[in-house]
């Protein structure tokens, strides 16, 4: 059934008016016609079923037949720090990372971080990726979209990870240190994943999440890209927890 995603505040009443994207989605890409059933998703882990009425030109009312909540998936709450890349590369991230499960991203400024954005682009990018992220949970199936957080200075980020949580940090430098011998016996139920920019992380800036308890892993014996690191680290990660015994 086709997905569209609806802010939680148009859910409320029975009805729902499409407009705009979701019109031209439902008319011009899908060419739904009256009658025809859509799912449309909050982004916050709720569905509705609803019926379409006759579109009309800039609109189409949809009427709600059933709601529900839908469960999360097993395993942990993924956090992503991320160092700011270029462009496109970062919204491949956020596509990414939405379709892998991802709970959070936090885009973080480091000492090679090469985009440097005024507060006015910041916030226009944050926007773009907010856009990406509902639309890659869209064609994923999610119900949610993970919270991606403004643009941060890596220490800030740093200060603000839950104690509990497995911490990790991928450097290519640590090539030889395998992602196993840093996992616990059990999955844990958060876990931070730390993965730098163009250029990677300067070898301060591992020494400071050493000592905020982050462990360091390689991801094999190539340097990746920026990007590339980043899904490679979300992928594997998953696979390797899904291993591991639940979390007591």
């Amino acid at each position: 059934m086709p997905r569209l995603f609806v802010p939680p505040e148009r859910l409320q009443g029975d009805r729902v008016t499409l407009v705009g994207e979701e019109h031209r989605r439902v008319c011009r890409v899908l060419r739904l016609q009256a009658g025809d059933r859509v799912v449309l998703f909050d982004g916050e882990g709720r569905e509705c079923e609803a019926v379409l009425a006759a579109p009309t030109g800039r609109s189409v009312e949809a009427t709600i037949v059933a709601r529900r909540a839908v469960a999360a998936l097993p395993g942990p709450r993924v956090t992503l720090l991320v160092g700011l890349t270029k462009g496109e590369r970062m919204e491949l991230v956020v596509q990414k990372a939405t379709e892998l499960g991802a709970a959070r991203l936090v885009p973080v400024v480091t000492a090679r971080t090469v985009p440097r954005l005024e507060a006015e682009r910041a916030a226009g990018r944050r926007a773009r990726w907010l856009t990406i992220a509902r639309e890659a949970a869209r064609q994923c199936g999610r119900a949610d979209t993970p919270a991606i957080d403004e643009i941060a200075p890596f220490a800030a980020a740093l200060q603000a990870v839950p104690a509990a949580a497995l911490k990790l940090l991928f450097w290519e430098e640590a090539a030889g240190v395998p992602l196993r011998a840093c996992l616990p016996a059990a999955a844990p139920a958060q876990v931070v994943l730390a993965v730098g920019p163009e250029g990677g992380f300067a070898p301060e800036e591992v020494a400071r999440a050493e000592a905020a308890g982050f462990r360091v892993a390689g991801l094999g014996p190539r340097t990746l890209r920026a990007e590339t690191a980043a899904i490679v680290a979300l992928a594997v990660v998953g696979y390797a927890l899904a291993e591991l015994a639940p979390p007591r």
